[in-house]
């Protein structure tokens, strides 16, 4: 600031001395040819007042020339001025010249003219400025009447006072030159003078950002300052009143800052009780999702899990469950609930032992599903949702029937074959809606069959570049490993998972599980017909839904797996399932009219030599197809009764058929030769 008043004041000063310095010159040429004029017309008047004191009218040409050789003194000598003259003529009444001085040039008009000016009109001396820096002037030469009586002109050069004036020209230059560096000068000295308490009142400013109180000396000048009655007083005032009020201010807020630090202090130290104290929850939170979902996985030689979870927070929403159900059958899920944190572990725990409850409670894997749904629903305050993926392994039969909930498809890998996507079933996520039904599919397996299930945490996880796992990546995996079992499955996965993530951190739960059909006879005997609930020696059972959409399928892929296990022939396979089709239906339709929840039918078969045994069961009132009307096939469709021609059908199909009422249950026992029937037997 203060350079900044300096820098003006000098400018504006410098530039105003210029300027005077350029008149100054200006009048200094022109009092230059005003003395050259003046010396014109003291030396023509001289000369003409001198020649008339010495009768100058009465000399010829030769004693006029050796008076003006002589170079006698002439007025203006006392100013020390010596002219030198370069031309002089005196003229006569008549203005014809009369005398001139012997170095004078020819007179010609323009001297002439002059004379004859001063002559005629009796007028005041002529002055003219010639060229080349000379001057002339024409006098007069009057009588003692005063009359005039000649005329004298004169020439001459104003060396002398030429060389004066350069003498004084330099010396002007010099006093303009010392005028202008005092000038600076003192313009410096106001300016600093002048922003003195503005660099005061600038470093009380800084002192005061820093949270210091301004320098005594500082202070003190800023006092004495505001003493003033100008506008640098009542800006020093004005300051030093905001100094004192920002001091006591920041004094204010030392001492709160100091008292919020102690009340700061003393909620970290709450703080870090609390915290410590949610971290040792989530701990035991921890330790107690690790203990609900199984350590210990179902052993049966005829298949085989592994599995694998970790959080990306201390407790997660994603989970796992494998475990066999009280008819023997292998049930497994995989599923993840939405979010993360507490709220998602315990819907978790939730969800997960209402499935293993409802698969337990209901043969058909979709109707426990729906059951699971329903009851989320119902204790769903944050509206959560759980997709999952439920499964259930006939080990017996080697089918596996399912449910997709909204999952992600797990992969089958069957032995040498490429892994496929198992079909999605079409159901959406558990708990977001009660009251639906969910479609089951089931599909034979072959032993040696594994299947991978999985959570998008796998696919989804990402790279320290950004990059996703993705599927592409982890079908690659899942071909490389096929065969290695269940364990060799999974570990192959997440080996690779590790190395492709590398150090990046871990954003959603990552949750995969393998299960492998082996196959093979089940170790436990069954006696159809005295309740247990195991198959014995050769014997191979399934529990059938009451829900014919689902049924049928199930029943026709369990008489295949066994027919292939035990060399039957296509035929064969046509007469079994068509039998079992028609006593299904009857049960179904006739035997529980709308409450087909109440029934509770079985299909058991085994092979004995040559022969092949069917047992249906059922818990319907007492019904013996055998003893059905049978129907007059020559008679037209809309003629015969209804009913009885499917069972007509089975008793002229197979070797024998046999029907007993044990334990309040329907038992029909189907005899087959495995030799192709005649034509007469069908």
């Amino acid at each position: 600031m203060a350079s900044r008043i300096v820098g003006m004041i000098s400018a504006l000063t410098i530039v105003g001395v210029i300027a005077a310095a350029a008149v100054l010159l200006m009048l200094a040429l022109d009092s230059e040819e005003d003395a050259g004029r003046h010396s014109a017309k003291v030396l023509a008047e001289s000369v003409a007042g001198w020649l008339q004191a010495t009768g100058a009218q009465d000399l010829n040409d030769s004693d006029l020339e050796s008076l003006i050789r002589s170079n006698a003194p002439v007025p203006g000598e006392e100013n020390g001025d010596t002219v030198q003259f370069g031309d002089l003529w005196v003229f006569n009444q008549q203005a014809r010249l009369a005398a001139s001085s012997a170095d004078a040039r020819p007179i010609t008009r323009d001297e002439i003219l002059p004379a004859r000016q001063v002559l005629e009109t009796g007028s005041e001396t002529v002055i003219e400025s010639l060229a080349d820096g000379r001057y002339a002037g024409t006098a007069a030469i009057r009588g003692l009447d005063g009359e005039a009586s000649g005329a004298v002109r004169i020439e001459f050069t104003t060396s002398q006072i030429g060389t004066h004036f350069e003498l004084y020209r330099t010396e002007y230059l010099i006093g303009v030159v010392l005028i202008l560096v005092a000038l600076v000068l003192t313009s410096w000295f106001l300016a600093l003078r002048l922003a003195r308490p503005i660099g005061l009142m600038v470093r009380a400013a800084r002192a005061v950002e820093d949270g210091r109180q301004p320098e005594p000396g500082v202070a003190a000048s800023l006092r004495n300052t505001s003493l003033t009655r100008d506008e640098y007083g009542e800006l020093a005032g004005v300051f030093l009143d905001m100094a004192r009020e920002v001091g006591a201010r920041e004094i204010q807020l030392n001492a709160l800052v100091e008292e919020r630090t102690v009340e700061l202090s003393e909620k970290n130290e709450a703080l870090e009780d609390a915290q410590r104290e949610i971290r040792n929850d989530l701990e035991m939170a921890h330790s107690v999702q690790a203990a609900l979902v199984p350590s210990e996985l179902p052993e049966d030689p005829r298949a085989g899990v592994a599995a694998y979870m970790t959080p990306a927070l201390d407790v997660g929403g994603d989970f796992y469950d494998a475990f066999l159900t009280d008819d023997g059958r292998l049930a497994f899920a995989i599923a993840d609930v939405s979010g993360k944190g507490v709220a998602s572990a315990l819907m978790m725990a939730v969800g997960r032992a209402l499935l293993r409850s409802a698969a337990n409670q209901h043969p058909d894997p979709s109707s426990a599903i729906a059951s699971t749904n329903d009851q989320l629903c119902t204790m769903n305050p944050k509206e959560l949702f759980i997709t999952a993926f439920f499964g259930v392994i006939d080990l017996n039969l080697g089918t596996l029937t399912y449910v997709n909930a909204g999952h992600d498809p797990p992969y089958v890998i069957r032995p040498n074959e490429a892994p496929e996507m198992i079909p999605h079933t079409g159901g959406i996520a558990l708990g977001v809606l009660p009251e639906l039904d969910y479609a089951e599919t089931t599909v034979p397996l072959d032993p040696g069959t594994a299947l991978y299930l999985y959570t998008d945490g796998i696919t989804e996880a990402e790279n320290a570049n950004g990059q996703q796992f993705g599927r592409e990546r982890l079908e690659e995996k899942l071909a490389e490993t096929n065969g290695a079992g269940p364990q060799g499955l999974m570990d192959g996965i997440l080996v690779d998972l590790r190395q492709f993530t590398g150090d990046a951190k871990q954003f959603d739960d990552i949750t995969c599980m393998a299960v492998q059909f082996v196959g093979g006879a089940s170790p436990e005997p069954y006696i159809p017909g005295r309740g247990e609930t195991h198959l014995a020696s050769g014997w191979r059972r399934m529990v059938v839904q009451p829900t014919l959409e689902t049924s049928l399928p199930r029943v026709a892929a369990f008489v295949e797996r066994f027919a292939e296990a035990q060399g039957f022939s296509a035929g064969e396979i046509y007469r079994i399932n068509l039998a079992l089709d028609e006593l299904l239906t009857n049960t179904i339709e006739h035997g529980f009219p709308g409450r087909e929840q109440d029934a509770d039918i079985s299909v058991a078969m085994r092979s004995e030599g040559d022969t092949v045994i069917v047992r249906y069961e059922d818990n319907g009132p007492e019904f013996n197809p055998l003893q059905a009307t049978e129907q007059d096939t020559e008679l037209e469709l809309d003629e015969r009764p209804i009913g009885g021609l499917g069972l007509q059908l089975i008793a002229s199909t197979f070797d024998d058929v046999t029907y007993e009422r044990t334990n309040e249950r329907n038992v029909t026992t189907l005899r087959q030769s495995r030799a192709e029937p005649t034509e007469d037997s069908d």
